[in-house]
């Protein structure tokens, strides 16, 4: 590119510096022996400079009880402009060193593919960022660049980026956990910077079991758990098309995965010494499918709710639909559901005992309250006593079995937190929230659990809250069988890596912080490629891999490579095994799917989503169920109006028309309601009718969909994938001049 490295470095620190302002948020600790707010800012501007367009909008100390991890005070600054870009910075409150450093543009550069930068090139900005924010004695206890994996994964679906992982070194054993990571966009911008280095005492390498014994160790006690996990959050991608869950072996929080060098124990992630938990379901009961999955009403969740109260002791009366609520997740599916309100007959009051049923619009019980607003669970009580854990656990179970009575061969109590973290519960003033683990054809689901919130006073339980999402599938008449068991596992994964002596930083418990850092230990374990054993065909998924295949290779000589790269950092376009098949016709399932991700776009949130009210039921087409890979699409262009309700079917496998996506993009820029309007719009085409030609006169005069010729615009031609990039690429470029 013929640019020094130098003057790369003074623009990626004037462009993505920080800036001062108004407007701060400030929550102090005590600041003892810690440099002041003012100082904090002039701190960061000494690691980079700040923009005279970013304002302050926050600025906080957090001290060093409150920041286990590091055991560092801190103060943790943010800037924004009027875009919503936005900059983090958190500096040591003592030595007012960058501790960590990000820079979010919701912007995205439509021609970046012209300027990126060689890896040589990026590395050089890096090394130099590094001695600019790092002591020359740290730099010598540091591995080369990327010698031993990124310190933990960093993904942005929607840049190319380069990431640089210098590894802290100490007698020459690997800190795997400790060290610098820097990341530059394409562009040589930075993006992250992280600082983790412990300061306390490391253990010596003297006294260790063999290598020899270790390695056998890792062989015969290490074990990978057997579980359902979304291919899409697992995979950072996935195929949109195929079955959501993933069957596969990977360690968990609790598995036994890493040896102690020093004692010869097996311990797991937390670095406690591993026990094996067998999974036992609370019952035998396991609800069957009961057909194509389909959206209720709410007089047919008002009917479930009244049958669930009548599992509860007493009698009861309704007392009505006391609220409602409406999400519309990243899958871009709109769950609704109701709150219903129901009193014991007995009871002389209106309020205190009543009880409150949440249903879905999927005919799932998403919430339990005994207490207004216990599912939520409260923060900053006084607790004047407590019951054991173990109480609450039985209450938890009691409650459990009596509302999901036909799904208990389905749950399973997860493991209580330890002795340190239910005394840190209670020190938060924090309700008790005994977790129960979801199974599918009897195996773990990743990441889903149902709470059942406890009093710690009292030891009853008053609140439920379901995964927000829906509970998981009905079982299914073939379930899904591993060929490979976990010692097979265990070896397929020891294969990808390298056998190594490392210190290791033990990760914190799923329930909570730890009182204070906790101690590095000497570990052998397997070091190398990350990702997953496929239990269905036994193969290695390498996370690497994966995303090594989400980046086009067949586009390199296309006409419209700037905007298909483009489209595929807007995460627009999806590339399958290296292929993104740019003159492949666009469907018009896929053209929803498109438009709506453009919709999650800083420049196109004023659109909004309409709701016409409560009673306001999901549209649907008789071809496009809930299984259906566009579905989730679909539903959000109907949400956000650009799709019209009209017709009982959508054909979302039909390539799309010229004419077509015209109306789709004329809706998506909030020109709907102009549709109709046939005689206020003229186009220079004689081959569209007239019902057609407002939809062309709007897009043409953004300059958006020009017609094939001077007077005509084809308007039933397909698109292909590279032309809607190009589509694309002008309308956004067009919204980053308003």
């Amino acid at each position: 590119m013929g640019v020094s490295t130098s003057i790369l470095l003074t623009s990626v620190l004037t462009t993505i510096g920080m800036s001062g302002g108004a407007q701060v948020t400030y929550a102090a600790e005590e600041q003892t022996k810690s440099i002041s707010q003012e100082e904090a800012i002039q701190a960061a501007k000494k690691w980079v400079t700040i923009p005279t367009d970013y304002k302050l909008d926050r600025a906080s100390f957090l001290d060093a009880k409150r920041d286990p991890f590091t055991g560092t005070s801190s103060w943790r600054i943010a800037w924004e402009d009027t875009k919503s870009n936005r900059i983090t910075a958190t500096i040591d409150a003592a030595s007012g060193k960058l501790l960590q450093y990000s820079y979010y543009r919701d912007g995205v550069n439509t021609t970046a593919s012209q300027k990126k930068l060689s890896a040589e090139q990026a590395q050089s900005i890096a090394e130099e960022f590094l001695q600019r924010v790092t002591t020359s004695e740290e730099r010598q206890n540091l591995s080369k660049p990327n010698e031993y994996g990124p310190l933990y994964s960093y993904f942005n679906p929607q840049q190319s980026i380069h990431l640089f992982s210098f590894t802290r070194m100490e007698n020459e054993i690997p800190f795997l956990e400790n060290g610098f990571q820097i990341v530059l966009d394409q562009e040589g911008q930075l993006t992250f910077f992280s600082r983790e280095w412990y300061d306390g005492k490391l253990p010596a390498a003297t006294q260790m079991i063999s290598a020899e014994e270790g390695k056998k160790l890792l062989m015969q006690q290490t074990k990978p758990s057997l579980l359902f996990v979304n291919q899409r959050e697992a995979l950072r991608g996935g195929d949109s098309s195929s079955d959501p869950y993933m069957l596969v072996y990977r360690f968990e929080e609790n598995d036994p995965q890493f040896v102690d060098a020093l004692s010869g124990k097996v311990v797991n992630a937390v670095g406690t010494e591993a026990v094996e938990r067998k999974i036992q379901p609370l019952g035998t009961t396991i609800a069957k499918s009961k057909g194509e999955e389909r959206i209720i009403t709410k007089e047919e969740a008002q009917k479930i709710a009244e049958q669930l109260i009548k599992k509860f002791p007493g009698s009861y009366r309704f007392e009505g639909n006391y609220g409602s609520g409406a999400s519309s997740g990243p899958d871009g599916i709109r769950r609704q559901n109701w709150d219903f309100s129901f009193t014991p007959l007995q009871s002389k009051t209106d309020s205190e005992e009543r009880v409150e049923l949440t249903i879905g619009d999927r005919g799932e019980l998403m919430g339990y309250e005994a207490r207004e607003g216990a599912r939520f669970r409260e923060r900053g009580r006084k607790f004047t006593t407590v019951v054991p854990w173990s109480k609450a656990e039985t209450s938890a179970i009691q409650l459990v079995k009596m509302l999901y009575d036909d799904r208990l061969g389905e749950m399973y109590l997860l493991p209580a937190p330890t002795e340190e973290e239910q005394k840190q519960l209670i020190e938060r003033g924090e309700s008790y929230a005994v977790r129960f683990g979801w199974l599918k054809d009897g195996v773990t689901i990743q990441s889903m659990y149902t709470e059942v919130i406890v009093d710690p006073e009292t030891g009853e339980a008053e609140g439920v809250r379901a995964p927000w999402d829906g509970l998981p599938v009905y079982a299914t008449e073939k379930p899904t069988k591993a060929t490979v068991d976990h010692t097979e596992a265990n070896q397929i994964m020891q294969k990808q890596k390298e056998f190594m002596l490392t210190y290791y930083q033990p990760q914190y418990s799923s329930y909570g912080f730890p009182s204070q850092p906790m101690e590095p230990l000497l570990i052998y374990r397997y070091v190398g490629d990350e990702g997953v054993v496929d239990a269905v065909s036994g193969q290695w998924v390498s996370y690497a891999e994966a995303e090594k295949n989400r980046q086009p290779q067949d586009i390199d000589e296309h006409p419209q490579k700037t905007a298909l790269e483009f489209a595929v950092r807007m995460d627009l376009l999806s590339v399958r095994d290296g292929k993104l098949e740019p003159d492949k016709e666009v469907t018009r399932g896929e053209m929803a799917q498109i438009l709506t991700g453009l919709t999650n776009r800083y420049e196109f949130r004023n659109l909004g989503m309409f709701y016409e009210g409560e009673e306001d039921q999901t549209y649907q087409f008789t071809d496009v169920d809930m299984k259906n890979a566009y579905y989730p699409a679909i539903q959000k262009a109907i949400q956000h109006r650009i799709i019209a309700k009209e017709g009982k079917t959508f054909n979302p496998d039909r390539a799309i028309t010229r004419i077509e996506a015209a109306e789709m993009l004329a809706r998506l820029l909030g020109y709907g309601s102009l549709l109709e309007k046939t005689d206020i719009f003229v186009t220079p085409y004689t081959d569209l009718q007239k019902k057609q030609v407002p939809a062309v006169a709007l897009v043409n005069a953004q300059g958006i969909l020009a017609g094939k010729s001077q007077a005509a615009f084809s308007p039933n031609e397909s698109l292909t994938r590279a032309e809607v990039a190009d589509l694309v690429q002008t309308m956004y470029e067009q919204t980053q001049k308003k």
